[in-house]
């Protein structure tokens, strides 16, 4: 919920400089909860996998600043210490000491490599003014998508995978296989003729999904989703799955499987999809 907060020990040193203002109250939230108890919603930012994208949040801010323009920032800190995430610095315009300036900024596509207790940094002028802890969890998938995307799926030989590499997204044209909400897809490590090889793999942290929707005409659906590769036993049930997709299959099931081993990753995708579109969410 929105915290009430002092300054932090951290934001600066009292004999060095004095503080660009005060932090009243702060909150981190996830949009969905945010839009149900608003200020007295708990704080905390759920993920679609792990690494992977978090759904939408909110962050919110209750200032009290001297008249005038500062630079705001939002830095998270991973359970590691780690800087994970940040946002801005953007350019704010605060109302004075004597009027509360409160802030409410909505964050999409943020992604996140640690799960635990963050520690949220609320920053102006590059001086830290107030922490919370925010919870980040990766939140249970659902076994189904919405009914239109898993037709999508069910009923496509071919879906554009990739991922946004360098600030361009790159996609290929992938075989695949689905259950249970979840897309696997076979990446060769090393580019050529025998297998595809997935952009991202082994890069990024989100991927991105191409589909054609059910009843959409030839309009396509673009979806973030949370990549995970898989090991083990994990690995060969999905195997087990693509090799009877595989179309273009030479010699017997175990042969390619037996090739997969030495030269393939299997990457499990879980798209993220809006929640009023789940299945049992009303509209």
């Amino acid at each position: 919920m929105a915290q009430p907060l002092g300054l932090t020990r951290l934001g600066y040193h009292p004999r060095a400089m004095e503080p660009v203002g005060e932090l009243v109250a702060a909150a981190v939230v996830d949009r969905r909860v945010w839009g149900s108890a608003g200020e007295r919603a708990p704080d905390g930012i759920y993920l679609v996998g792990q690494p992977g994208p978090a759904h939408p949040f909110v962050l919110f801010r209750a200032w009290k600043v001297p008249v005038g323009f500062v630079r705001e920032e939002v830095r998270m800190y991973g359970p590691s210490g780690r800087l994970v995430w940040r946002w801005g610095p953007e350019v704010r315009r605060m109302a004075g000491m004597f009027d509360l300036t409160t802030e409410l900024d909505e964050v999409h596509e943020a992604v996140f490599d640690e799960t635990g207790t963050y520690v949220a940094s609320f920053v102006l002028d590059d001086q830290i003014l107030g922490e919370i802890e925010v919870p980040v969890a990766v939140e249970v998938a659902p076994a189904k998508l919405p009914k239109d995307v898993e037709d999508g799926f069910r009923r496509s030989d071919v879906i554009w995978v990739g991922a946004r590499l360098d600030g361009r997204l790159r996609t290929i044209p992938a075989w695949f296989a689905y259950k249970d909400g979840r897309v696997y897809v076979l990446s060769q490590r090393t580019p050529g003729p025998e297998e595809q090889t997935v952009p991202g793999i082994g890069q990024a942290k989100e991927f991105v999904i191409v589909t054609r929707r059910k009843g959409r005409d030839t309009a396509l659906e673009e979806l973030p989703a949370a990549g995970r590769l898989l090991e083990g036993a994990e690995w060969e049930e999905a195997a087990k799955l693509l090799v009877d997709r595989r179309r273009s299959r030479v010699g017997p099931p175990q042969a390619s499987l037996q090739r997969w081993r030495k030269t393939c990753d299997i990457v499990e995708l879980t798209p993220r999809v809006p929640a009023d579109s789940r299945p049992g969410t009303a509209a």
